[in-house]
């Protein structure tokens, strides 16, 4: 793995872009969940096995704070069959700081569902057989999303999907022990509801969200609330056949329900819609509904409530990863692509992080064609910023909105700390060439622009003995996108 390492900053934020390219050898894959535990972080992935090249296999890899790899987990090594987790931020929390997430295994009709926990290390603490479906039944089911629950044990959502028919919603309520409590399907199955987000609510219950195909192959989002056994409550369908993936629902503290997910207008050009940010009361009446993103290929993935009321949301425009910030009362705060240099990324699952920041994880579609027919080009990304969406502080001041995930690693800075002369050397492979004039802006620790210069390249030297002591901020952008950034200490 090449670790892009931006360093610390003030209020001890520290931000990095990693990819897995080294460690996936060449195997697709995809970053699923990460969680922050004490010394960086774990992430959870899906990837095709190095043993087994048509297989996916599950692995759980722990990244330092500087975002460098230290050691993964591959699970079920040596079995020559498929195995999976959710789609979208799959992996569950629990009081203890463990963590669970159901796994199938197996795919297709043959496929069986199996409850993994994980202790603080990453490694499986348990492994529980929750159920499968005779093959003969031809029965397709699969569990996009698991949940903790107050007493301890699972909530777990997705969908039944047998062969004669459309899918259905499926809930499952697990005990702590890991035994079925109960299992509901939901919707008609003239519309193939399928499920991806589940949350407890304050009274035990449960809200479930997805999206429905009563309109053709045009989707619209579902709301749906359930009491302590599973039973609905009301439905709400929105988004106004917004073809796009919602896959989280979260509850306020005063137990407000707020929604991410898309929208789109009938009268809009194909495939272009906007993200939905939406707040419901108990009783399913809209507070309030904010819009925004409108662009080709727009969709919602994962988002967080924050301490402040506000949120925090990952999705995709113009086939870019977005992380979005927001008000209380869901106004946009500031908004950031980041993207490699060719081919599109995404980001399924975003957390807040100890110093105030952000941590990401997804995948991203590389340009170069891979060694052979069985892998595809889907690198894994962590992206960790600060509070404002930066890798390196400031890139708000650089006037760019896009980021690129794959040029930081060309950029040097020598020597650091530095005394009277920087040296910055960029010489990225002709394939990813930024196009346009490349610009360096020096900012101090508070903010203050220092300098300002044009790149030519391969080398630029700053001259730096009239820089009080103390940290320094680069940026090097090409007018349309943050290309690379270090943080500098001037003795």
């Amino acid at each position: 793995m090449v670790a892009l390492v931006a360093g610390l900053w003030a209020r001890g934020q520290g931000g990095f872009i990693v990819h897995l390219d080294d460690l996936q050898a060449g195997r697709s894959g995809v970053g699923a969940s990460i969680r922050e535990c004490d010394s960086g972080y774990l992430l959870f992935v899906r990837q095709l096995s190095q043993e087994f090249p048509t297989q996916t296999h599950v692995y759980v890899r722990k990244l330092d704070s500087s975002g460098l790899f230290e050691y993964e987990f591959e699970h079920r090594v040596g079995e020559d069959r498929d195995f999976d987790l959710g789609y979208i931020d799959p992996v569950a929390d629990s009081p203890d700081g463990t963590t669970a997430v159901v796994v199938a295994e197996g795919y297709g009709y043959a496929s069986e569902k199996h409850l993994y926990r994980f202790d603080l290390d990453g490694d499986t603490l348990s492994r529980t057989f929750l159920t499968t479906y005779p093959v003969e039944d031809s029965v397709y089911h699969v569990i996009r999303q698991t949940r903790s629950t107050s007493e301890g044990g699972f909530v777990l959502v997705g969908a039944y999907d047998p062969n004669d028919q459309l899918a259905r919603a499926l809930l499952v309520r697990v005990s702590p022990e890991g035994d079925t409590l109960w299992t509901n399907r939901y919707g008609a199955v003239t519309e193939g509801p399928v499920g991806l987000g589940v949350a407890e609510y304050l009274d035990g219950g449960f809200l479930l969200t997805g999206h429905s195909t009563p309109l053709g192959n045009l989707n619209r989002s579902f709301l749906i609330r359930t009491d302590a056994d599973g039973n609905q409550i009301w439905r709400r369908d929105y988004g106004n056949r917004a073809a796009a993936v919602n896959g989280a629902v979260r509850i306020a503290d005063d137990g407000g329900i707020v929604t991410w997910s898309g929208y789109r207008d009938p009268a809009w050009p194909t495939d272009w819609q906007q993200m939905m940010l939406r707040r419901w009361d108990a009783n399913g009446a809209v507070s309030w509904e904010k819009r925004s993103h409108y662009n080709y290929f727009t969709a919602t993935l994962d988002f967080e409530l924050l301490p402040d009321g506000g949120m925090i949301g990952a999705g995709t425009a113009l086939l870019d990863a977005v992380l979005a910030r927001y008000s209380s009362t869901g106004d946009s705060l500031w908004s950031r692509a980041y993207a490699p240099t060719h081919g599109g990324s995404y980001l399924y699952d975003v957390e807040p992080t100890s110093d105030g920041g952000f941590v990401a994880t997804g995948t991203a579609y590389r340009y170069a064609p891979v060694d052979t027919a069985l892998q595809t080009n889907q690198i894994i990304w962590v992206v960790k910023t600060d509070s404002l969406g930066c890798v390196v502080p400031g890139c708000d001041q650089v006037g760019v909105r896009e980021y690129a995930l794959d040029l930081n690693e060309h950029l040097r800075v020598w020597p650091n700390p530095v005394s009277d002369r920087l040296w910055l050397g960029f010489e990225p492979p002709a394939e990813l060439a930024p196009q346009g004039r490349l610009h360096v802006l020096v900012l101090d620790a508070t903010g203050r622009q220092v300098q300002s210069t044009a790149f030519t390249g391969p080398t630029l030297q700053l001259a730096t003995g009239k820089w009080p002591p103390g940290l320094y901020h680069l940026h090097l952008s090409d007018g349309q996108r943050w290309l690379a950034g270090r943080t500098v200490v001037k003795e």
